[in-house]
């Protein structure tokens, strides 16, 4: 019945997320109002994390029940885009710079490497420390110890950073493209790789949370 009498003569309203008549809990797009997380398909949690600013959490609960469940790849997504962009940037800055300082002017492969290698590493620490604090902040395996996930960090990032090297070696010795723009190019096609690996590889479940 959609009521029942009590035995004190107190009426008992049908319980919350169940419509009359279905034995199920509703599906409900989630909206935090009050910043708490609500039920969606019978899961406890989100798939994203809430911000601190509520005009975002109600469009990732929107988002969340339009790609049924994909909101915090989404919000990763743009995060590490976010990151990964200032950290071009820097990688970008930093490879100018060296470019134009006058160590190894007579080999331009060398000067090339070495201002390809100090640009390098100065901008996966500026990709790590923020992504790691805030983009994959609550993946399991940021469990780990922070030097582990620094070290996979760096491991994912080092694989990106030599198809990044052939692409821009390949694309400013084999088609004269200029080096700021091939560096450029290899950039963007690294990203997409980095983003992937450090879902699969970087921050995965430890072996204790598999077990």
């Amino acid at each position: 019945m959609a009521k029942q009498l009590m035995e004190d003569g107190q009426v008992e309203a049908p319980k919350p997320g169940l419509s009359r008549g279905v034995t199920q809990p509703m599906v409900v797009i989630p909206h935090y109002p009050s910043g708490e997380p609500e039920v969606i398909g019978g899961a406890t949690h989100p798939s994203y994390y809430l911000t601190r600013w509520p005009i975002v959490n109600r469009l990732l609960a929107l988002v969340e029940g339009v790609t049924r469940g994909k909101a915090g790849l989404i919000q990763r997504a743009f995060t590490y885009l976010l990151v990964g962009g200032f950290a071009a940037c820097v990688n970008l800055a930093v490879f100018a710079v060296m470019l134009s300082l006058p160590i190894l002017a007579s080999n331009d492969r060398a000067h090339n490497l070495v201002a390809y290698l100090v640009a390098a590493e100065i901008s996966i620490l500026a990709n790590f420390i923020p992504n790691d604090r805030i983009t994959f902040s609550h993946l399991p395996g940021h469990s780990r110890s922070w030097y582990a996930r620094c070290l996979r960090f760096h491991t994912t990032t080092i694989a990106g950073t030599i198809i990044t090297f052939v692409i821009e070696t390949i694309t400013h010795y084999g088609f004269h493209v200029p080096g700021l723009f091939a560096e450029a190019i290899g950039i963007i096609i690294a990203l997409f790789f980095n983003f992937t690996m450090h879902h699969v590889f970087t921050y995965a479940h430890t072996k204790e949370q598999v077990l």
